[in-house]
């Protein structure tokens, strides 16, 4: 074993005693649900199905999730009988999870779950593994936990890493222990990278071609919304224009309420955060900026004299882009977080300004700065000036509605071996 997964198990293993006190933190600041606490620890796990193949599909937070979820309704379509469990970081993606498995037809007929990703600790994987027997583990972009992958070796069961992508940081800390990053990645059966980045580096950690197939990202539909509801709202909203801040976090809100209190005939703002929980927060800071607010959550009426719908819930995304004339999508101003996914608003030819710090789509943002989709903004004073902000052109909007199929349609032909040996059929 390379001395720096021995070291990783040695310090998880000696942390397991102090991780409850960590979980219950988090239960305190609302970012886990103490109902689930038992599937961090891998206890008290729903009962495998002994038929057909069983897909369990891991995603860090929101954006991975609807990834995974993309892919295992593809997969759902061609395979009648496989069973998928989905794992994922966050409280925010477990509810999108869950909205899906409830209400998309492709589910249905399947056996699917959802659960909190286990503790990465020796004895919580083997656990883990253990009970559920997956035939395909599936990980998202970069969410690899090196004992979980250890223990899956200890069952028959393929492994893929889909939509890989790593920043020249995580890159380069990988490479300062190439021992260990060669034994994990190359214990991968199927290893696509989302960019030309992450393929390099990928490459040159488990020495074997990493193929780029493209940003699975881009394969995901704008979400969908009742055209009932838009209308109603829009009728409520009146003829003001609308300012949408989509998934935002901490301190970007702050930016964007400046903004509007100098935008000439302050547009109505629609503010809906990155984490919903943060509702009581916001709704304070909103108080504060002497904004009168309507609240999601609450029901409240929007009524002419309403500033800011505070849309602190989840599944609603496609309704409010759909009501928006500009677009601040959040991330770029966040500490950290690298920006979020602007293809679902631009596929409904809303314009998007953003912040600087976009590093986990670098390539993808300049392309579309260059192509008009994007601007970006580096202050309140900016999102001001830039306000309304040009719609995308038609051209740009047709190009991106067609640009999902590679990504996706190659994603699936390499997954299409490791099902088939999960059925037993090579």
């Amino acid at each position: 074993m390379p001395l720096g997964l021995a070291l990783y198990r040695f310090l998880t293993q000696l942390a397991r005693p102090f991780l409850g006190l960590v979980l219950h933190e988090r239960v305190r600041r609302g970012k886990e649900n103490p109902a689930t606490l038992p599937d961090r620890y891998a206890r008290c796990l729903p009962r495998r199905p002994d038929a057909g193949p069983f897909i369990w599909l891991h995603a860090a937070s929101v954006g991975e999730s609807m990834v995974q979820i993309a892919v295992a309704k593809e997969l759902c379509r061609e395979h009648p009988d496989v069973s998928c469990l989905f794992s994922c970081q966050t409280e925010t993606a477990a509810r999108l999870i869950r909205v899906a498995l409830e209400t998309d037809p492709a589910f249905s007929k399947h056996w699917v779950r959802q659960v909190m990703a286990p503790l990465d600790t020796p004895g919580i994987a083997r656990r883990f593994v253990r009970h559920w027997r997956p035939d395909l583990a599936i990980f998202a972009e970069g969410d690899v936990w090196p004992n979980l992958l250890r223990a899956l070796r200890s069952v028959p069961c393929s492994t893929a890493l889909i939509n890989g992508r790593m920043t020249e940081k995580s890159l380069l800390g990988w490479g300062r222990w190439p021992t260990t990053a060669l034994d994990l990645f190359s214990g991968f059966d199927l290893i696509l990278a989302s960019d030309v980045r992450t393929s390099a580096g990928l490459t040159h950690l488990s020495r074997r071609p990493v193929a780029s197939v493209g940003n699975l990202k881009t394969a995901l539909p704008p979400p969908m919304a009742e055209p009932k509801a838009v209308a109603g709202l829009r009728s409520d909203i009146g003829d003001r224009s609308v300012l949408l801040a989509a998934s935002t976090h901490p301190g970007e809100e702050a930016i964007v309420i400046d903004a509007l209190m100098q935008i000439p005939g302050r547009p109505f703002l629609i503010l809906a955060p990155r984490h919903p929980e943060r509702g009581d927060s916001l709704a304070g800071l909103l108080d504060c900026s002497g904004l009168k607010i309507a609240r999601r959550t609450r029901g409240d009426p929007i009524t002419p004299q309403t500033d800011v719908l505070l849309a602190d819930t989840l599944g609603e995304m496609g309704l409010w882009y759909r009501l928006a004339d500009t677009v601040y999508l959040g991330g770029g101003h966040a500490p950290g977080v690298g920006g979020h996914n602007p293809l679902e608003a631009l596929r409904l030819g809303k314009p998007i300004l953003t912040g600087p710090g976009v590093f986990n789509f670098a390539d993808m943002m300049a392309d579309l700065e260059k192509r008009g989709g994007v601007t970006f903004v580096s202050d309140s004073m900016e999102l001001m000036r830039n306000y309304p902000a040009s719609p995308p052109s038609s051209s740009l909007v047709k190009h991106l509605s067609q640009a999902g199929f590679g990504p996706m349609g190659k994603t699936l032909d390499a997954l299409r071996p490791l099902i088939q040996r999960a059925k037993g059929t090579l």
